[in-house]
């Protein structure tokens, strides 16, 4: 591809930078195309409607600032938005270039359409899951409608989509299925897990971590306390609360011997349900902690010290957390829904996640010697981690080739690799 021939929307990576919040797996997501296309992309930052888009050096200047955020990351965003963005255009020719969009911002919306089609761009947009359409308890009206659009928008205007996994594809094509809609060219391409898999995690492994609720109680961890743990947004969809009945059993049935849990994320949507679970039983808060502000380094050394990752997730488009521990010769117990089922590669251990006796069991054998346990550990040398750059092996000769066809040719394009 020649220079400036892509288009890469940051929106999503300048709001984190304004928030100064934990990255998420979509932010990662953003943060890999950012890095792999900033030598021969322009920058698009879109907000309900508004577009600016760079010229390449200031592109390449808003690309490194979001790469590598300084202490004052806040200061400079506000200062570069200021002084750049009301002087970038909002209009350009994009010679039907790529403009690509991996973060879920605003493609719900009929002005962004517009000013793809007024721009003379070709959109291609990242699903990462269809998750308020596939489970619309887990969320609100809101998110529903707006994940409604998104995923009209990319059949509907999209010249391409992007799918983390087989499974979204497969809920992708059955949703377009059963409206008589069309699909664009189609292309999965694997995550690769977090910087989390590369922190050193060499501090001590005793240690005390303290709660991030605003009390005096703490949990200490040690090489002799068994203990697991759980890795994502405190929210509904993650299905918290069922644990937390479990380690309620648990502390019935081991006593002063009852294992751990130390639960990482940030607070989600709902998460007060989830804390008021947790309050509600007094026993539990000697058992289980959350870490809601932890640094990659403390959730690395955390999950490399644990008997298992937990991930009871009710959904997931994806689940970079079972990369991460798989990837760390962390042994999986999971969920057992299809993308699970695909990346986990015959490795995680799945459970039903109505089968709660299950879970208890496989937690209480897990947390000391079990065979399924050594049989994870055993599989650790066959697992093949997805890596960025196997990803871009993917989707680099795609976009090449969705170049080539014609946008209202919706056929999927096969590439080998």
């Amino acid at each position: 591809m020649s220079l400036a021939d892509i288009f890469l929307d940051v929106t999503r990576l300048v709001s984190r930078a304004w928030t100064k919040r934990r990255s998420t797996g979509i932010d990662r997501v953003c943060e890999a195309y950012c890095r792999h296309f900033q030598s021969r992309a322009r920058a698009v930052v879109q907000h309900r409607g508004i577009v600016r888009v760079l010229d390449q050096g200031n592109s390449r200047k808003l690309f490194s600032m979001l790469l590598e955020p300084g202490e004052n990351i806040r200061l400079e965003v506000l200062r570069f938005a200021s002084l750049i963005l009301p002087l970038a255009p909002s209009r350009i020719e994009g010679n039907g270039a790529l403009y690509i969009n991996t973060s879920h911002t605003d493609f719900d919306l009929p002005s962004h359409h517009r000013w793809v089609e007024e721009c003379n761009l070709r959109a291609v947009y990242f699903l990462h899951d269809l998750i308020p359409l596939t489970h619309p308890r887990l969320t609100s009206a809101h998110a529903v409608k707006r994940h409604l659009g998104r995923v009209r928008g990319a059949i509907w205007h999209g010249a391409g989509v992007i799918v983390n996994t087989r499974a979204t594809e497969m809920e992708l094509r059955s949703f377009a299925r059963k409206r008589a809609l069309d699909v664009p060219p189609v292309v999965v391409a694997p995550l690769a897990g977090g910087q989390i898999c590369q922190v050193p995690t060499q501090e001590p492994a005793d240690a005390v971590i303290a709660l991030d609720a605003a009390h005096d109680d703490h949990l200490a961890l040690s090489d002799q306390t068994p203990y697991f743990v759980c890795l994502g947004t405190i929210e509904r969809r993650k299905n918290y609360r069922m644990l937390l009945r479990v380690w309620g059993e648990l502390a019935k049935d081991f006593g002063k011997g009852c294992p751990k849990l130390v639960i990482i994320g940030q607070e989600g949507r709902e998460a007060r349900e989830i804390f008021d679970a947790y309050y509600a039983n007094r026993d539990l808060q000697d058992l289980v902690t959350f870490r809601t502000n932890a640094t990659d380094a403390e959730a690395a050394r955390l999950i490399k010290g644990a008997r298992a990752l937990l991930m009871p997730s009710h959904a997931e488009g994806y689940g970079l957390p079972v990369i991460e521990a798989l990837q760390m010769g962390v042994p999986v117990i999971a969920n057992d829904i299809p993308s699970f089922r695909e990346i986990g590669q015959g490795i995680a251990f799945l459970l039903n996640i109505n089968d709660e006796a299950g879970w208890k069991r496989a937690i209480g054998r897990f947390a000391f010697a079990d065979d399924e346990r050594d049989r994870q550990l055993e599989m650790m040398g066959r697992f093949e981690p997805p890596t960025w750059t196997s990803h871009f092996a993917i989707l680099d000769p795609w976009l090449d080739r969705l170049k080539t066809v014609p946008q209202a040719q919706n056929e999927r394009i096969e590439v080998e690799c």
